[in-house]
């Protein structure tokens, strides 16, 4: 089983994101602002973990976001998936969703997994809620489940990465996507 490679935090970086969390008003380079940052912070951490499971094992990883009453955040019970596809559990009743997470599995040749598929940002959008996708290159993404714009909370290499991981397999990742940008990459026709 191939390990998978981590990426050390710098210490500014770490200064930054608790900055973030103290200050939620703070705007910080390359991340999404379209998250509160105690819940980027959240997710950050989250996925971390399940982004080197996913590739350790090459399978997608699913959950929910959940927001308490008291400000904090979690997830919800972690769901296994295939390759290339992932079903969260069903949600009990009561909980304040603010997300859905999953990840993209081990680099597969052939796969553009660097980027949210269709399927993740229209499943968010007919949700009505906002999505996190976590990748095989280590990137992670935020959807947005209102307009299905994405943009790269962090790139290449923030989360753990797929040693057999092969850059930009598909050409160049941009920061962020419309949804008719993703159907063009694609190749497909909205």
């Amino acid at each position: 089983m191939p390990e998978f490679q981590t990426r050390p935090r710098p210490a500014l970086s770490a200064l930054l994101l608790s900055l973030a969390v103290a200050l939620p008003g703070l705007a910080l380079p390359g991340m999404a602002r379209a998250q509160s940052a105690q819940e980027t912070a959240f997710v950050l951490g989250l996925m971390e973990s399940m982004n080197a499971l996913s590739v350790r094992f090459n399978r997608e990883v699913c959950g929910y976001i959940l927001r308490h009453p008291n400000g904090a955040y979690s997830s919800t019970k972690v769901s296994w998936g295939g390759h290339a596809s992932c079903a969260s559990l069903p949600l009990e009743g009561g909980v304040d969703v603010v997300s859905s997470w999953h990840t993209h599995a081990a680099w597969g040749e052939g796969y553009d997994g660097e980027v949210p598929s269709i399927q993740d940002v229209e499943g968010d959008m007919g949700q009505g809620i906002n999505g996190w996708v976590g990748t095989p290159g280590g990137r992670l993404w935020h959807v947005d489940g209102r307009t299905g714009t994405m943009r790269q909370v962090c790139g290449r290499d923030c989360l753990p990465v797929d040693p057999n991981f092969f850059p930009e397999e598909h050409g160049p990742v941009a920061e962020s996507y419309t949804l008719d940008a993703l159907y063009a990459r694609f190749g497909q026709r909205r």
